[in-house]
């Protein structure tokens, strides 16, 4: 099985990486390959012929993209335009990363995978346009929103609290979502591949539960035995608008792929035994 993996070099593509090592991988960096340039794009796939195109690549700097939006959309949506016709044109599955901030964060119960979209930052919107344009497109594809993503590797919340000098934290408490472990999503992928169902089209795929990141923040101090003193504060002030609580129901993802989803907890110990083990 041949697959090409974009932005292998990313926290997503890293773990994909990873877990799809007996495959036959053909993986490019965002450097080695933009995913904005058709031309580069086209040749790749025309020459590698992949049985499977998983994108990693993406525009994720959230509050950079309320200035930048041209540069957000033209990576997350245009570029993603792009490669789901090429996948098509050459009769690979295309896989594609979303994001919980597809939803306005409203809600008080988990977002169901067909619920009214309505993002309220530019990535959210940026996101959005490209699931639609695969939908559009049509070819053998599958949209996974993944949310709150962290790993051992790369620069993340994770990453970020258990690396800091800083002894006292006040994180924020009014915003609910899944974080989701990288390498949790790495495992699904690599089930994916193995059983594929062919039952194309979008889904929900986070760790199973809910946190603040106050919470999240205090079980991996406690994890880690960090000996911080975290303070949960109500507001802090970002340039873009999060979701004020973004969990999502991934019950359909777990009965088509026949998959048990790991919970928010079982998330964190398999990236905190990695963690210790580096």
């Amino acid at each position: 099985m041949k697959i090409l993996i974009t932005g292998a070099n990313g926290m997503l593509g890293t773990a994909i990486k990873a877990a799809l090592q007996e495959q036959e991988l053909f993986c490019f960096s965002s450097k080695e390959l933009d995913i904005s340039c058709s031309f580069q794009l086209d040749q790749k796939v025309k020459n590698i012929r992949p049985d499977y195109i998983i994108n990693c690549a993406a525009y994720t700097a959230v509050d950079l993209a309320e200035t930048e939006e041209e540069k957000a959309f033209k990576i997350n949506a245009l570029a993603v335009q792009k490669m789901a016709q090429i996948s098509k044109q050459y009769k690979a599955t295309f896989i594609h990363f979303s994001t919980d901030y597809v939803f306005k964060g409203d809600a008080a119960t988990p977002y169901v995978i067909d619920q009214e979209t309505d993002p309220i930052n530019v990535y959210g919107a940026s996101k959005l346009a490209g699931e639609k344009a695969i939908a559009q497109i049509d070819g053998k594809h599958y949209i996974f929103r993944v949310s709150w993503l962290y790993a051992p590797h790369g620069k993340n919340f994770f990453k970020w609290v258990a690396g800091t000098e800083i002894k006292e934290l006040n994180i924020v408490d009014s915003q609910t979502g899944s974080p989701t472990s990288a390498l949790d999503v790495a495992a699904f992928i690599h089930h994916v591949l193995k059983n594929d169902p062919t039952a194309y089209g979008a889904y929900h795929f986070t760790n199973q539960g809910a946190w603040t990141w106050f919470d999240f923040a205090q079980a991996i101090n406690n994890k880690l035995d960090l000996g911080k003193k975290i303070t949960p504060v109500a507001d802090f002030k970002t340039a873009a608008k999060r979701p004020a609580y973004s969990v999502m129901d991934c019950h359909r993802t777990e009965e088509v792929f026949g998959y048990k989803i790991p919970t928010v907890e079982e998330g964190l110990d398999g990236v905190v035994a990695v963690h210790q083990h580096q």
